[in-house]
């Protein structure tokens, strides 16, 4: 043992204990000297670097049930990786000191690990876990779990066949594991988990002989049927036949008991009995009234459950099928189209032309009774408004065509008529409102270009566009705060003179920017996405330019013609050196 009790670790972490060792590396109790804290130590060789990988992996996680890094060190030719120190007992110990467990424990120590592993394999890259046993999972006091000991872990390479090296725990590692069998993946790690719930079921360890995962009723016959199958298809050596995520994983294990033989036997004799009861009844009504309940509880059983397969996926297409999925089951509820309009933003900001195909035909699209998903939607008024106020919101911010704003205050005025407080916020139906009214002077300054002729009130406009910087947006979603602002100064740099002409100040205008101007300064664009930085960037540049459309717009008194001219000068100008109009959501 290199560290003793006492020792003094760069001159900060005095070692109090050994919490344990294997091979060549052994994990100290230790305590901060200046503040007290408890940490724990790793301790590895100079000449393995795995510890330096280990150290380099966790700094990129956070998650609860993960640790976070405190600090790395380098002493007399060994490395020291210190770690939050997690109060509790390894499953190994609990194992050591209890024997085999109650199944819902069990099940809910299961789910805790499927949601951490789950996080890991959907960072980009994903990472592999490629050692679960139960001496890697610590049980803390309140019964939650954490994953420690990152020495195995590696960033999944898509370009990769296989691993170049066999590693893991011999009964806990899944085949691909040993070398020649492929690339490990999210599904090494699910072998993993069956194998560690396995032992935590039956007491007995994969990794002694006669090794491997048996049926868990053979050694209890008390457990749940359902618990044993899910844990027969975690194992299973073939990766493609276990589960394809932790997600789905966590789905069954929440549901065991429903897969019980008895449990499917129970229910379909209810259903006969049921079937039975209906034809019994039919000359009164009741045998319809009772199947159709029952088809209302298991269509919304269903339709939620799309909606948790939707929202769990990480393939888009996977996202968008189980959406079409909910609103064909049920074209009149709000919350697949939700998703829908969620899922469409959620890579690049964008709402595209193909994605606006797919959602006019999901809309369009007609159901056994001849109504289309559109029409079924318009039946509730509650549920309505909820999806127009989003979709309206797409088309307005995001799309990408021709003919976005028009159609924005389609869907915008529906959201306009909801009963504040009820079926939207209050603040959602002012907004609304207000975003309807701008897409509508879109079109009649089309129409204005075309003929010359006024036919908007520039007062009007103004208090619209100055009615949504008191909604407090980036209250929620910075985004869409960031985009409005970007309208509002191009709005004043290309109609700053016109503006005036209607009576507004040069004050007012200057105000609007100067308030603009504050919210990005108290944003931290370090901690943005790439995203959101672009749009700061934007938004600042164009605040340098409306600032000086706004100074000349009050040099001289204009007349309209000279008020056109300017704008368009203005205009002009702008997208010469920053885009095009369209570019910046000018029509």
């Amino acid at each position: 043992m290199s560290c003793s009790p006492g020792t003094v670790l760069g001159g900060t972490y005095r070692i109090l204990d050994v919490l344990g060792r294997g091979g060549s590396a052994a994990v100290y109790l230790a305590r901060h000297e200046r503040t007290g804290r408890l940490w724990a130590v790793k301790e590895i060789p100079e000449k393995r670097n795995s510890l330096v990988m280990e150290a380099e992996l966790l700094k990129k996680l956070s998650h609860p049930g993960l640790p976070s890094i405190g600090d790395i060190l380098k002493e007399k030719g060994m490395f020291y990786l210190v770690m939050d120190y997690i109060e509790g007992r390894s499953l190994s110990r609990l194992l050591k000191e209890e024997g085999a467990q109650p199944q819902e424990k069990v099940a809910d120590w299961g789910r805790q690990l499927c949601e951490v592993l789950e996080y890991l394999h959907t960072r980009t890259p994903p990472v592999i876990y490629r050692d679960m046993k139960p001496s890697n999972v610590m049980l803390k006091e309140d019964g939650a779990v954490v994953l420690v000991d990152f020495g195995t872990a590696r960033e999944r390479k898509e370009e990769g066949n296989e691993d170049t090296v066999c590693l893991g725990t011999r009964g806990y590692a899944a085949p691909e594991q040993y070398g020649g069998r492929g690339q490990t993946g999210p599904e090494t790690d699910i072998y993993g988990l069956g194998a560690v719930m396995y032992h935590l079921l039956t007491g007995r360890s994969p990794a002694e002989p006669p090794y491997g995962c048996r049926p868990v009723r053979d050694f209890r016959p008390d457990l749940s049927g359902g618990l044993e199958k899910i844990l027969l298809i975690c194992t299973k050596n073939d990766p493609k036949e276990r589960y394809g995520s932790c997600r789905e994983l966590a789905f069954a294990l929440e549901r065991y008991r429903e897969l019980d033989d008895a449990e499917i036997k129970r229910r379909n004799r209810r259903l006969r009995s049921f079937a039975g009861i209906c034809m019994l009844t039919a000359a009164t009504g009741l045998g319809s009234l009772f199947l159709h309940r029952a088809e209302c509880r298991a269509i919304s059983g269903t339709y939620k459950a799309y909606l948790e397969e939707a929202a769990g996926s990480v393939e888009k297409e996977r996202k968008l099928d189980f959406c079409r999925k909910a609103v064909d089951l049920e074209p009149g509820r709000a919350e697949a189209y939700l998703l829908l309009v969620q899922t469409f933003l959620e890579d690049d900001g964008k709402f595209t032309d193909e994605e606006e195909r797919l959602l006019r035909g999901i809309l369009d699209k007609k159901n056994q009774g001849g109504k289309s998903n559109r029409e079924q939607l318009g039946r509730n008024k509650g549920e309505q408004v909820r999806a127009a106020y989003e979709i309206g919101q797409a088309y307005f911010y995001y799309y990408e065509g021709s003919g976005g704003k028009g159609a924005s205050a389609i869907w915008l005025s529906l959201a306009a008529g909801a009963e504040p407080g009820k079926e939207l916020p209050e603040k959602a139906v002012t907004r609304a409102g207000c975003l309807s009214r701008i897409a509508g002077y879109y079109d009649k300054l089309s129409i204005q270009r075309k003929t010359g002729d006024m036919e908007i009130s520039y007062a009007e406009y103004w208090e619209d566009l100055t009615a949504l910087m008191e909604g407090g947006m980036e209250e929620d979603n910075r985004v869409t705060a960031l985009i409005m602002y970007r309208e509002i100064i191009s709005q004043i740099i290309f109609h700053a003179g016109t503006f005036r002409q209607a009576g507004v100040g040069m004050e007012e205008m200057r105000g609007q920017l100067e308030q603009i101007r504050k919210k990005l300064t108290g944003w931290d664009g370090g901690r943005e996405t790439d995203y959101v930085r672009t749009l700061m960037e934007e938004a600042e540049e164009g605040l340098i330019t409306a600032e000086t459309a706004v100074e000349a717009a009050f040099q001289t008194i204009p007349d309209s013609q000279e008020v056109r001219k300017t704008d368009k000068r203005l205009r002009r100008g702008y997208e010469d050196g920053t885009g095009t109009a369209e570019d910046y959501g000018v029509p």
